[in-house]
């Protein structure tokens, strides 16, 4: 429930499913649930989104293209008011984008798929011109993350305080740093289970045989404009997040989709290999 409520309430239900931390939170007192019955869990997740992004892109290979258009941009603005919501639109983009990239490569060139890095570089060149991408700020955010050796630290500072008003304020330095660590770590996790899902979500919908391959290159045409459209979602005017720690979220959410992407390949390449 609670990572409901944090990142995007029930709107994204259609766009991501119950988020996997979720779904193990709900069910970690059942002695009846093993890891296959998860992984049954986890496949359906994939083809009732896999359904429903089909679905979504019909309009665009009915060659509807304006009508699309529109559909996505207004979806795009309502779910970015959702809490998390511009951070989670922007993420959802960056896989349709890449997953239609790799396809569409592999489909007019008949070669393979474009490098990740290639595409990464762009998109990080982007990241860099619309706002500063400085390394005190990715540094804060790391040790954001590291909780033990934050609290620790907060901990010693608090022992060293000389007044019960500077033990408060230390008190809440400590709470406040464990409150933004924990968010961290949730937020990397969602993160990480998005990026794995929507990937085969991708690739199911990009690789259905029961259409044709007119079809199927129509929607990576399709599923490469619904990202651009997501990736473009702008902040609601009434956020009251700051404009640093978005841009924090931006980038870690950017490196961590891009490792999980990274090494679903390279077990997909070693199980091709064996």
């Amino acid at each position: 429930m609670l990572f409901a409520f944090l990142f995007g309430s029930d709107k994204f239900g259609d766009y991501i499913g119950r988020l996997a931390a979720a779904t193990s939170a709900s069910v970690a007192d059942s002695p009846d649930v093993s890891a296959e019955d998860a992984r049954t869990v986890q496949r359906r997740r994939v083809a009732r989104l896999a359904i429903g992004l089909a679905e979504r892109l019909v309009v665009w290979t009915e060659e509807d293209y304006d009508g699309a258009k529109a559909v996505w941009e207004s979806a795009a603005m309502d779910l970015g008011g959702a809490s998390y919501g511009t951070e989670l639109v922007r993420l959802i983009g960056k896989v349709y984008s890449l997953s239609a990239h790799q396809f569409l490569g592999a489909t007019d060139s008949g070669v393979g798929m474009p490098s990740i890095a290639k595409w990464a570089k762009g998109q990080y060149a982007h990241m860099q011109r619309s706002g500063d991408t400085s390394k005190a700020k990715r540094e804060g955010l790391v040790a954001g993350m590291k909780m033990m050796t934050t609290q620790q630290n907060a901990e010693r500072e608090l022992a060293e305080a000389k007044t019960d008003e500077e033990r408060k304020e230390k008190q809440a330095a400590m709470e406040d740093a464990q409150v933004t660590g924990m968010l961290n770590i949730m937020w990397t996790t969602t993160v990480v289970d998005i990026t794995t899902t929507l990937h085969e979500v991708a690739q199911m919908v990009l690789h259905d045989q029961s259409v044709s391959k007119d079809v199927r290159k129509r929607r990576g045409y399709g599923l490469k404009h619904l990202g651009e459209i997501f990736m473009a979602c702008s902040t609601p005017m009434e956020s009251d997040q700051p404009e640093d720690a978005k841009k924090l979220y931006e980038e870690a959410a950017f490196a961590a989709m891009l490792e999980t992407v990274r090494r679903k390949e390279e077990a997909m390449r070693s199980s091709l290999v064996h």
